[in-house]
């Protein structure tokens, strides 16, 4: 393959992602004035009153599994015997059990924000960015977190109002935003910067080349795949921060978590958990802001 055809395979991805991102927002645009679609849109909404309940057990799970398991979040942040690392694993278990129980619950959500700042002091500072997405998970919760389903309703109840509803329109935007960028800088940092490990894994499983083994394209090597797959990851994230094709855009990363941990193992399903529970209040669309909620006496 020659210097000329070799630079067309990177300005080709990179061409055509620019377009399906015009075309994105030329879509979304006439979605929003689509009558069928705003009927799908109100029916999906239902669903919203669980967005918090959801996310807070998925992520509570994972944390005191990821406590147990000593790393941090995910497999990708390990945690050995020192006093630093003893104190991020036992804070995820009892972030993890408060979020699950719903005690405390503001005080866990700040709490999982002080792991993702805590951890640029102890690690490499591109690994814990690989994790933003807990950042805006602790936001997302510490801002509207008064779940009819858990015990905190009882002591908050969803009629009194309190002093960060005035905020809760902003929820989640942020947690989209921060999702979208997290997703950059994943396949930024994995895909671009540092694709070695995805270029060995790809070696190590040839077959997983699709445009080899399937479409019989024996020049396009493992390393432009992985260049590739890069361009358009960045490409969702950048949709999803923007809040264009939310829906559709969350449907795609599902589906693409759901390869990974076929493909992959269960290894990957830590990873994946706050994902499936973001897409899940992306696709029914939070409305807690629009809560009628009622001023104390």
């Amino acid at each position: 393959m020659t210097e000329n055809s070799s630079l067309a395979w990177y300005i080709v991805p990179t061409v055509v992602a620019v377009f399906l991102f015009l075309t994105a927002l030329f879509v979304e645009y006439g979605a929003r004035k689509n009558n069928a679609i705003q009927k799908l849109a109100e029916i999906l909404r239902s669903g919203a009153f669980l967005d918090a309940t959801v996310l807070s057990i998925a992520v509570g799970i994972l944390l005191i599994v990821s406590g147990f398991q000593n790393y941090l979040f995910a497999p990708g942040i390990a945690l050995h015997d020192s006093l630093a690392h003893t104190i991020f694993s036992y804070a995820q278990i009892i972030i993890g059990l408060g979020l699950i129980l719903g005690t405390f619950t503001r005080l866990c959500t700040i709490g999982i924000i002080a792991l993702f700042i805590g951890g640029f002091f102890f690690f490499p500072p591109l690994k814990v960015l690989d994790y933003s997405v807990f950042l805006g998970i602790g936001i997302f919760l510490f801002i509207i977190h008064r779940d009819v389903l858990s015990f905190t309703f009882f002591f908050h109840p969803v009629d009194k109002q309190s002093f960060l509803d005035r905020y809760r329109k902003y929820a989640f935007p942020i947690l989209r935003f921060i999702t979208g960028a997290g997703l950059i800088m994943i396949f930024l940092h994995h895909h671009i910067l540092n694709p070695d490990p995805a270029i060995q894994f790809l070696a190590e499983r040839p077959l997983l080349n699709i445009m080899q083994s399937i479409f019989g394209l024996q020049n396009f090597s493992h390393e432009l795949l992985i260049f590739n797959t890069g361009i358009f990851g960045i490409l969702i994230g950048l949709l999803l921060a923007l809040g264009v094709l939310e829906r559709f855009i969350s449907s795609i990363i599902a589906i693409g978590l759901l390869l990974t941990i076929l493909v992959g193992g269960a290894s990957f399903l830590p990873i994946a958990i706050p994902y499936f529970a973001i897409v899940y209040i992306v696709i029914t669309g939070n409305q807690f802001q629009e809560r009628e909620i009622k001023k104390r006496p």
